[in-house]
């Protein structure tokens, strides 16, 4: 960072590594000053080959860009060999998380024994070992809530100046809810839907919540919201609930329905979608957004239903403390106290100038606060800061 003078360099080159999401990092960066170059890290192909690629992909990168800093956005394996080419050249890696590692494997772990899956433990130890080797290289760690920076301090000891809050920039255009994730792409501001039918939905009023089933803690969220929603639906024939979002627990949701509700007409009621194409049109379908979920760092979902301009009622956890002020934008609640989310959702059905309200405050709260350009001004601002610091 140092011209040939010995004077402060005013440009700081970043190579960015990047898999899952990239729009997340590569958006907010366009809007900033750093001279940047992006390396796609492919996700699918063997291990072999995909180790081979992201080898030589990372040496080339390396070499054309000699980067003042790497910002490293995916993991596991591929992370690993991109962190180690990294040190070789003395470069600084600055790692990017956007959820508790730890945990997830942790919850993982646990659930293998109580099934007895020994090879599954075992796999869950040695992704995690990779990570957290990745993560012992880091120079300094991007966080998306405070809640994970905290979490990030405390599993690696980093310095709390070295762990910079940048949280996830609004989605915008499009929406795809894929399988195995939660919504990819955004909504914008969404007029009034007629797709009900598409989605087999007859109801007067809509409860929605868009999820990533590939997480058993992701399912527990879901059935704490139903067993709040049921008794709503039950006293309402004119209310639906429409759960969207794919993955490996996807079907174990159906069937916890299928035991759980009796009533055919409720059941007729709740939508259990699995993997939606086009989700931007729930979004505009729906009148509250519920999102219960004990796995999260900044749920990309609530800010995607914020900017629909829907109230959202929210365990309060996570990112979502930041995402939903409570009382103003929707409704922050305590999953494990009996009827508090139920109170919170029939309080805005019952209202909807505060439905209006309510949504217009996180739909301008997603504009103030995750703007690309904003995104991109706080990490830029905590990338160079890092870089002082580390000089």
């Amino acid at each position: 960072m140092r011209d040939s003078t010995g004077e402060q360099a005013t440009d700081l080159s970043l190579l960015v590594f990047t898999s899952h999401r990239p729009e997340e990092v590569v958006e907010p960066l366009r809007e900033t000053a750093l001279d940047v170059a992006v390396v796609s890290v492919d996700d699918g192909g063997s291990l072999p080959s995909r180790s081979v690629a992201t080898v030589r992909r990372t040496r080339r990168a390396l070499a054309a860009h000699d980067p003042d800093a790497v910002l490293l956005d995916c993991y596991e394996a591929m992370g690993a060999l991109v962190t180690l080419l990294a040190d070789r050249r003395g470069v600084p890696v600055v790692d990017r998380l956007v959820g508790d590692t730890w945990l997830r494997f942790e919850n993982g772990t646990r659930e293998a024994k109580a099934d007895g899956e020994w090879g599954r433990v075992a796999a869950y130890r040695a992704i995690l070992g990779v990570d957290e080797f990745v993560f012992s290289r880091a120079s300094g760690f991007v966080v998306v809530s405070d809640q994970l920076g905290e979490v990030v301090r405390r599993r690696t000891g980093c310095p709390p100046d070295r762990v910079g809050k940048v949280p996830v920039p609004a989605p915008g255009g499009g929406g795809r809810a894929e399988e195995g994730t939660e919504a990819e792409g955004g909504t914008g501001t969404i007029a009034p839907s007629d797709d009900g039918d598409r989605f087999g939905v007859d109801a007067d009023r809509v409860l929605l919540t868009v999820t990533n089933l590939k997480y058993r803690a992701k399912l527990r969220g879901v059935e704490t919201a139903l067993e709040e929603v049921l008794p709503l639906l039950e006293a309402d024939p004119d209310l639906a609930y429409v759960v969207a979002g794919g993955g490996e627990y996807a079907s174990e949701f159906r069937a916890t329905l299928d035991e759980r509700v009796d009533d055919s007409n409720v059941r007729r009621r709740i939508r259990a979608l699995g993997f939606v194409d086009g989700v931007a049109d729930l979004y505009a379908l729906a009148d509250v957004f519920v999102y219960v979920s004990y796995l999260d760092g900044y749920p990309r979902v609530v800010l995607e239903a914020q900017e629909a301009g829907l109230p959202v009622v929210a365990n309060d956890a996570y990112g979502m403390r930041e995402q939903v002020r409570d009382g103003e934008s929707g409704f922050l609640i305590d999953p494990g106290e009996t009827g508090a989310l139920r109170e919170a959702v029939s309080d805005l059905l019952a209202d909807p100038e505060a439905r209006r309200r309510y949504g217009q405050r996180g739909r301008d709260r997603v504009a103030r606060e995750n703007a690309p350009e904003v995104v991109g001004r706080q990490l830029e601002a905590f990338l160079r800061r890092l870089m002082t610091d580390l000089d």
